[in-house]
């Protein structure tokens, strides 16, 4: 069993990708005490130097008994990759004693599936809202989506060095490790990226890769 948090309000977190772990970080330094608990042991050990965290499968009962789930005010289930776990760690957690149960959805038919089995809060998993919105007033992205791994969506005007250019020459993919998903002039229909298309001032490119690497194409 584990020890009871002793803070004015625990949460416990399921799922330690990248939405879970920006949940569970974010707790942390709100002040929250927060046991984050994932099946891949490679994501707990990269977490545990920061959270307190159980490597554990959710989907089984024996598992929520042992963390003895129902002790904790809030749970967060932050998983994504598999709508079937989801679903059976949301039942599992509501049937354990948890009221305040908020549950990360990636489709519609998700979400209702998760309201139906009593899930309190749905989180849309398009977004995540606190990072999304500091990227888009900094400025650099017209929009920004996240999604599990490290990978990025963005949609960004077309830099002014790659202006005139097509994807191949500017070597988007072999040299900044990024991949143009597509792009949308101003009147006219979404062309899908081929490496012959050109990129021209106000073009808006939908871009996918790390972050690191997204910025470093942008820069040029």
């Amino acid at each position: 069993m584990a020890a009871k948090p002793s803070g004015n309000k625990s949460v416990l977190v399921i799922g330690l990708g990248r939405f879970g772990g920006s949940v569970a970080a974010t707790l942390d330094q709100m002040g929250q005490d927060v046991l984050a608990v994932d099946k891949n042991p490679e994501l707990v050990a990269r977490w545990s130097a920061h959270l307190p965290t159980i490597q554990a499968d959710m989907t089984d009962v024996l598992a929520i008994e042992q963390i003895d789930a129902s002790q904790f005010d809030t749970a967060v289930v932050a998983i994504g990759d598999s709508i079937e776990a989801s679903v059976i760690i949301t039942g599992n957690l509501l049937d354990a004693g948890v009221s305040d149960l908020w549950a990360k959805s990636v489709s519609q038919e998700h979400a209702r599936i998760l309201q139906r089995i009593g899930a309190r809060h749905i989180i849309n998993a398009e977004t995540d809202a606190g990072k999304r919105v500091g990227h888009l007033v900094a400025g650099n992205y017209l929009d920004y989506i996240e999604i599990d791994g490290p990978y990025t969506v963005v949609k960004v005007h077309t830099p002014l060095y790659a202006v005139g250019r097509s994807i191949e020459d500017v070597q988007v993919h072999d040299k900044y490790g990024v991949t143009v998903v597509g792009l949308k002039a101003p009147g006219k229909e979404f062309q899908y990226g081929s490496k012959e298309l050109v990129m021209h001032r106000n073009d808006e490119l939908i871009l996918m890769g790390k972050q690191d690497q997204i910025d470093h194409f942008i820069q040029g």
